[in-house]
């Protein structure tokens, strides 16, 4: 495929355009100026390329002029980070730090307490450490924090983001740990975004680190954000009645990606008995399934499809082939699925998982008070609403009326995302 350069892509002085880098296909959505999608088109990642030479063909060289198109960027094309999370208690200081990295873009891998330190927990980019509100009493905290031994973790970075009076403690136990405020401050609420900012610029710098984005801001004079950020941001305006995606009720929205699946979730869902929750007044939730996905979680995917007891079900609806023989050759590792039912079965035990609170720091869902479920990325295109219907109803079988099934078939989501406000607040 020739690659089209501006001429072609018709963008006017004065236009914006929307990127989305992946780590195999880039995404470039022309906006109109009420903030509607003109077209989009849809490029394979070309790795003999560095990114800003595959984006300088695909769009052009930007003009210097002050009325050439402005571009706004996004990329998800390393995954984004795996943070682990250290704390004093996992509903509470482990809570608030998982929700800003989730928010960031980050993917928490473990959340656990000092009481509960491990071993053989699994390798991260970020060791969040923390716990405790800012006080000159710190309490046992102290003791607990003592016995924290740096070497037993594997780790690129060891942030410190609790009680600020035992920073000094810290450092004499990681001399390399970088210290941040706390985010529960002295109050329990919250208040300070640090972490979010912090894993928000690391995100950032590891995907100019590993693909090479650096060159992006000067020349299309412009900032890159993390794209599960942009989803979120996009959720939020939707649920706020500021999108055209037409949403009314309790809502998810699932995203599908080769590593991970995200959910993003409106709160009122969350059962009354869920031991983790959300933090207080907050209107939408951030969960990611590092091991659900088609791509690079493809075998820990089919490894759970295979040992569930309800995966036989499952088959019944989403295969088209002999449900039995397929069923047999799934139990002995002999039959490869392909992506789309690769992503119903992320669908599935995503949501199985989100009823029974089964995660770290995951809450539990009452699925039958969900008004509408969304689903938007490039795995959700290859799915049909008829058949996430019947996934659903799998695991929500007593909701009357049926909740609505929306595939997000033009990326609006991502797009109300990465626009400014005024482009995406247009009324319906």
């Amino acid at each position: 495929m020739s690659a089209p350069g501006l001429r072609e892509l018709s963008v006017s002085a004065g236009g914006k355009l929307a990127v989305d880098i992946g780590s195999t296909v880039i995404k470039v959505a022309e906006l109109s100026p009420d903030g509607g999608v003109s077209t989009q088109h849809f490029f394979p990642r070309d790795h003999a390329l560095s990114i800003s030479e595959q984006l300088t063909q695909l769009l052009g060289k930007p003009s210097s002029s002050t009325d050439a198109y402005t571009v706004s960027i996004c990329s998800s094309a390393n995954g984004g980070l795996r943070v682990g999370i250290i704390c004093l208690t996992s509903r509470y200081s482990g809570t608030v730090l998982r929700n800003q990295s989730l928010l960031a873009g980050a993917n928490p891998v473990f959340v656990c307490t000092y009481a509960e330190l491990k071993r053989d927990l699994p390798p991260v980019d970020v060791l969040l450490v923390g716990g405790g509100i800012d006080c000159s009493d710190p309490g046992p905290i102290e003791r607990l924090m003592a016995d924290f031994k740096p070497e037993d973790f594997r780790f690129g970075s060891l942030i410190f983001v609790g009680n600020r009076h035992l920073s000094n403690l810290m450092r004499s136990l990681a001399p390399s740990a970088t210290v941040v405020s706390n985010p529960m401050a002295s109050t329990l609420t919250g208040a300070s975004d640090s972490v979010f900012e912090l894993l928000r610029n690391a995100y950032l710098e590891d995907i100019v680190h590993k693909e090479g984005v650096s060159d992006l801001k000067p020349l299309f004079r412009c900032s890159v954000r993390p794209t599960p950020e942009v989803v979120n941001l996009g959720f939020q305006r939707i649920v706020s009645n500021r999108s055209r995606v037409p949403v009314s009720g309790a809502a998810i929205l699932i995203d599908i990606g080769g590593a991970t699946t995200d959910l993003h979730y409106t709160t009122e869902i969350i059962s009354d008995e869920s031991v983790n929750r959300p933090p207080f007044a907050a209107s939408v939730g951030r969960y990611v399934f590092t091991d659900l996905g088609i791509v690079a979680s493809r075998d820990s995917t089919m490894v759970r499809l295979r040992t569930h007891f309800r995966c036989y079900e499952l088959l019944t609806l989403v295969v088209d082939e002999k449900v039995d023989d397929v069923y047999r050759q799934l139990r002995e590792g002999e039959w490869t699925a392909p992506p789309a039912i690769l992503a119903y079965a992320c669908l599935f035990l995503a949501l199985e998982r989100f009823a029974r609170g089964d995660g770290p720091g995951l809450p539990s869902a009452r699925l039958e008070k969900v008004s509408m479920f969304l689903l938007t990325g490039g795995a959700a295109q290859m799915l049909s609403e008829k058949r996430i219907a019947q996934v659903v109803g799998l695991l929500s079988r007593n909701t009357v009326p049926p909740a609505a099934i929306g595939i997000d078939r033009d990326y609006r989501i991502w797009i109300d995302g990465i626009e400014p406000v005024d482009s995406a607040s247009q009324p319906r």
